[in-house]
């Protein structure tokens, strides 16, 4: 009985601890830093999905973006406008900066936070491969001065967000001036900044409040009355000692897709890939930098997707490289090597169209020419001597032996053959060998090729029966 007791006593001790967990009050992290494309729109549609499916009390989003990529703003906004949870945005860590559609998103929250030195305005373009034009202008200003009303913010301010280039920062510790080398986005103008504290933020009808850190945010959260866009009035209970805080953060993939979607990276990607595949062409077979160059280029098409990109420029950019590589087989490096540089910078500086956000440094692309014309001149050149007459030797060494086609002669391919995947040619009369087919090594068809002929003559094609079909 005494044990039947403790038991029922240690049960009821549980499950009152767990109902007690679940009457806790939680929150929810979402952090987005750079461009708004169609990753973070995923992230956040899942985010707040799961937010009102688990009863989570509030959103907290930290965000710092100079616009959105090939998605419209409204898809951002509309998530948040219309979540079942009420969402915080808060325009941080201090000095970070929110322009184009980020200001419609930072607007769209039930609770703006700013944090000391943080800049939100400068709205147009909205999308960072657009252009300010006046009907961009005139159609921002109309989507600001709708969400302004919504939200019971100064409209009238918040227009000149896209009409003016203005924006607010929010006054670090000091004066409440800005200083003549304070760093601002490009969007923004200068002369239409207005430098506010917490009181002055209030008071203009701009962010509810100003605070330097989420533990900070968190605090002057709790207790705040929000008013929802259905007209309902909702207290936030967000104390911070007592509730469950969790970092909803982006998936790994959506991370890896957001993060190669940056214009400089993007660029390095493709450069760095196709410099890879061409230093693999001038190997007798097909290995890791091959690999590796696939892999990288393919991330880097992937952003060039995204982008706001020029794509006559890049093919300005591989035909420019390729040149390089084909002086370089050639052993003449002289014209052709020029060309592929001049090739290279213009492809380059191209890349991208849309504001100065998404262009590349003059200082990158200088860096990147010099790099690639002393990568295949200067280092190529002695290596390409040097393997030479290591390649003869081991190409010498294998003839006789046999091995099995890896990918179609057709009539060239790739073998592998004593444990090295090599290029391969299929003898002169015959016209196709299929994968898997035994072969033998015959010779050398050139200085990185196998010429290799069919063990087992069912296997192939020969160039006399032509209409036959495999």
């Amino acid at each position: 009985m005494r044990a039947l007791l403790t038991l029922t006593l240690l049960l009821m001790l549980g499950h009152a601890a767990a109902a007690a967990q679940d009457t806790e009050p939680k929150i929810d992290i979402l952090q987005v830093s750079g461009a708004l494309d169609g990753t973070v729109a995923a992230y956040l549609d899942d985010a707040l999905r799961t937010a009102a499916d688990e009863g989570i009390e509030v959103v907290v989003l930290q965000l710092s973006t100079l616009g959105s990529l090939g998605v419209p703003s409204a898809r951002f906004v509309d998530a948040i406008v219309d979540s079942e949870v009420p969402v915080a945005v808060w325009v941080g860590p201090p000095g970070a900066r929110v322009t184009g559609a980020g200001v419609e998103v930072a607007l769209a929250a039930d609770v703006l936070v700013m944090a000391p030195g943080a800049v939100l305005g400068g709205a147009v373009p909205s999308d960072l491969g657009s252009v300010a034009s006046a009907a961009a202008r005139t159609d921002a200003a109309a989507r600001l001065e709708r969400l302004a009303q919504l939200r019971g913010r100064n409209a009238d301010l918040i227009r000149t967000f896209a009409t003016d280039d203005a924006a607010v920062v929010a006054a670090p510790d000091g004066p409440l001036a800005l200083s003549a080398d304070a760093a601002l986005p490009p969007a923004v103008d200068r002369a239409n900044v207005s430098v506010l504290d917490a009181q002055g933020m209030v008071e203009a009808g701009v962010a509810e409040l100003v605070a330097a850190g989420l533990p900070e945010v968190l605090q002057q959260l709790n207790g705040f009355e929000v008013a929802r866009a259905d007209g309902v009035s909702e207290r936030l209970t967000v104390d911070p000692v007592t509730a469950t805080i969790r970092f909803n953060n982006q998936g790994l993939l959506g991370r890896l897709l957001h993060t190669v979607s940056t214009p400089t990276l993007a660029y390095l990607l493709i450069v760095g890939g196709i410099v890879a595949l061409l230093f693999e062409w001038f190997q007798p077979g097909f290995g890791v930098a091959g690999i590796c160059g696939g892999v990288l280029a393919g991330l880097g098409v992937y952003g060039l997707t995204v982008l706001p990109t020029q794509w006559w420029a890049f093919g300005l950019v591989a035909v420019g490289l390729a040149l390089l590589a084909l002086d370089l087989a050639l052993a003449s490096l002289g014209a052709v090597t020029a060309v592929g540089a001049v090739a290279l910078a213009i492809g380059s500086w191209w890349l991208y169209r849309g504001p100065e956000a998404v262009q590349l440094a003059p200082w990158l692309i200088a860096l990147v020419v010099v790099s690639s014309v002393v990568f295949f001149v200067f280092i190529m050149t002695p290596v390409l001597r040097a393997q030479g007459v290591q390649t003869r030797a081991r190409m010498d060494a294998v003839v006789g032996s046999t091995g099995v086609v890896r990918s179609v002669l057709n009539p060239q391919g790739h073998v592998f053959v004593d444990g090295a995947l090599w290029r391969a040619q299929a003898s002169d009369d015959v016209r196709q060998v299929r994968t898997g087919t035994a072969v033998r090594v015959t010779g050398a068809a050139d200085e990185l090729t196998l010429l290799v002929e069919p063990v087992d003559a069912p296997d192939i094609e020969t160039s006399h029966d032509v209409n036959h079909v495999p």
